[in-house]
């Protein structure tokens, strides 16, 4: 039953990347049953920072399938009763947001013990975090952190035993790869 459990919240991961990549709001509804999935997952194996963030993820979901589909009048984001458009973080965003992932990553070190995969598991989560709010607000950025996180928890996963996972987390890098250079082009085309 736990691998079949991998197997669909493996499926739905993938699936929500993808249409986070086509910029498609499906990304969201479909990520909320990985989510759900990954929370039960990574309490069972242990990696409670992950299933917390999972469980902040879906929470940022809710907000992020709102915000995708509202209609605004702020010239900087969407034209007059549109959608949100992709775009980039303006410089005091991006001050703001490496400062707050700055500021997180002290904290981990200065508040978490000392085990290297539990450390990496609280970065994973932090770095995934803000990525997601990157995500709910179409900052093309998030894939920066999206990267970061996938990177590292390729060989968390693996070190855990979670091997299935682990390859989802290959597949989530190949992605964000394919993410970045879509949306930058989305964004260009949006200045």
């Amino acid at each position: 039953m736990e691998l079949i459990i991998e197997i669909v919240a493996v499926v739905t991961g993938l699936l929500s990347v993808w249409f986070s990549k086509k910029i498609n709001i499906l990304v969201f509804p479909v990520g909320m049953i990985s989510l759900a999935l990954y929370v039960g997952i990574f309490i069972h194996n242990g990696l409670y920072a992950n299933a917390v963030i999972n469980f902040l993820y879906f929470i940022i979901s809710i907000y992020g399938w709102w915000n995708w589909k509202r209609t605004t009048d702020n010239k900087q984001q969407t034209t007059s009763n549109s959608e949100l458009k992709v775009n980039f973080l303006n410089k005091k965003e991006l001050f703001i947001t490496i400062s707050i992932f700055c500021a997180l990553i002290f904290l981990i070190n200065l508040f978490t013990p000392k085990e290297l995969s539990i450390r990496f598991d609280y970065i994973t989560s932090a770095a995934g975090l803000i990525a997601m709010v990157l995500t709910s607000l179409k900052k093309v950025e998030n894939w920066m952190f999206y990267l970061l996180a996938d990177i590292i928890l390729i060989p968390l996963c693996i070190y855990n035993g979670l091997y299935l996972t682990s390859l989802q987390y290959v597949a989530y890098t190949i992605l964000a790869v394919m993410g970045l250079i879509n949306w930058s082009k989305e964004a260009k085309r949006n200045v």
